[in-house]
């Protein structure tokens, strides 16, 4: 009995710390979509308007998109119920711009509301890692 009151126990705590399922499709008030697929607390995919990404939540950096002008490299993970995803780019060109209006890392969080709706807040950064901008936005949950 004592060791089934001890399983019982080690299950709920691992429940308790498992990430929350933030998949399903949300529209912000200006009609903008992501869609997130989630696979577990183990791997994302984003569908934000014109790429989609898969990034392992394993908080390491993979390359997500490679062309002529830039690199661009991805990262996710979970920190308690938020899912933390950082995108960092290096230019292969010189774009032209001051290096502390040069935006050169973006971290999103994303959290689910109490009415199951998605909340993102953002912050992108500069080459000397100050911050640009935030933004907060809401989504509308439109189907999962």
């Amino acid at each position: 009995m004592k060791k089934l009151v001890l399983i019982f126990g080690a299950l709920l705590s691992a429940q308790a710390f498992a990430c929350p399922d933030l998949s399903g499709t949300y529209q912000d008030k200006n009609g903008e979509s992501v869609v997130l697929a989630q696979r577990g607390c183990d791997e994302v995919s984003v569908l934000s308007r014109p790429l989609t990404h898969t990034l392992l939540l394993d908080n390491v950096f993979t390359v997500v998109q490679d062309d002529n002008d830039v690199t661009a490299y991805g990262r996710g993970i979970f920190e308690g119920d938020v899912l933390v995803l950082e995108a960092k780019v290096t230019y292969k060109r010189d774009p032209g711009i001051p290096k502390f209006l040069l935006p050169v890392r973006a971290v999103n969080k994303y959290t689910s509301t109490t009415t199951g709706d998605l909340q993102e807040l953002g912050t992108i950064y500069n080459w000397y890692d100050k911050v640009l901008t935030t933004t907060k936005t809401v989504y509308k949950k439109t189907a999962y």
